[in-house]
């Protein structure tokens, strides 16, 4: 019955949209702008009432399977492996002000923070935090805290060697950074976040001391260079998934859920549009009807 009722505002809102759009043809009303394809929002309706959908089940108390992510399970390896070596983990999510368009990949990157510091309590693991981002400092300072706390190894925790402002200059913060790596010969290297030229300045200074890497982004320009050299890599969104699986909160893995039924319909609109192009049709214009009467 919950799921039911959680279903009603999705289902009366495309409805409007089916009749309003009924009406407009009848009326030969224009109602949508030909520079806009009205596919595209019918497709942001369906995603949006499918993760609509997985939250509401979510909130019922019913358990919403979530795809694995090798990165993100790769991050308990690195730190174990950093503990054998008797080196350090570092991890760094970025440079500039929260408050840019790139503030939710900054949140992403505070969200594998937290993963990474209760790894590091769990495994008595020396944690090294490298930033650019001024308003954050006090943010990263308490996540390593509480990940010492929580795992009871509190007098792991130092702020003057765990959390280390740099600077919010991109290639000084890129020098800093590297200069970090290499003076303390990390054993892992985490790098999440929004990140441009400085991502293979980054992974090149963790080859160096063959440091186990771990990176993600959800710039596309930069995504290839961290697929090339990292061992494992967050591609895209899956930095926000990663966030969402570190907090362990049900509704934001449902979330998780929503997004990955829009990957399938993204494949199958590919393939679809694949075969009927060899079949001579465009499947965008057959999809974008709406617009083209009235």
């Amino acid at each position: 019955m919950k799921t039911a009722r959680g279903l009603l505002i999705p289902v009366v809102v495309i409805a409007l949209v089916a009749i309003l759009s009924g009406v407009g043809w009848a009326l030969r009303i224009q109602l949508y702008s030909p520079k806009t394809p009205f596919s595209a929002f019918l497709i942001l309706v369906g995603l949006l009432t499918a993760g609509y959908f997985f939250m509401t089940e979510a909130r019922a108390g019913k358990s919403v399977p979530v795809r694995r992510i090798p990165a993100f399970e790769a991050v308990e390896e690195a730190v174990a492996r950093s503990v054998e070596m008797g080196r350090p983990v570092h991890m760094t999510f970025g440079f500039g002000t929260i408050s840019s368009s790139m503030a939710p990949q900054f949140i992403a990157g505070l969200g594998v923070l937290s993963h990474v510091a209760r790894l590091c309590g769990k495994y008595g693991a020396k944690l090294v935090a490298t930033l650019g981002v001024p308003e954050a400092i006090a943010t990263t300072e308490e996540i390593i805290r509480e990940g010492y706390y929580s795992a009871g190894r509190p007098e792991l925790f130092d702020p003057t060697y765990n959390v280390r402002y740099l600077t919010d200059q991109q290639f000084a913060y890129a020098s800093a950074v590297q200069a970090t790596l290499i003076r303390e010969n990390v054993g892992a290297n985490i790098v999440v976040g929004p990140f441009w030229a400085e991502s293979l300045i980054f992974m090149e200074a963790g080859n160096m001391v063959n440091a186990f890497q771990i990176a993600g982004t959800a710039r596309e320009t930069q995504i290839p260079f961290f697929v090339l050299v990292a061992d494992y890599s967050f591609i895209g969104e899956e930095i926000f998934a990663a966030g969402a699986l570190a907090s362990g909160d049900k509704e934001t893995l449902a979330s998780i859920r929503g997004q990955d039924v829009g990957k399938l319909l993204t494949i199958v609109l590919v393939i679809l549009g694949v075969l009927t192009l060899l079949a001579g049709l465009k499947l965008v214009d057959a999809l974008n009807w709406a617009w083209k009467v009235g």
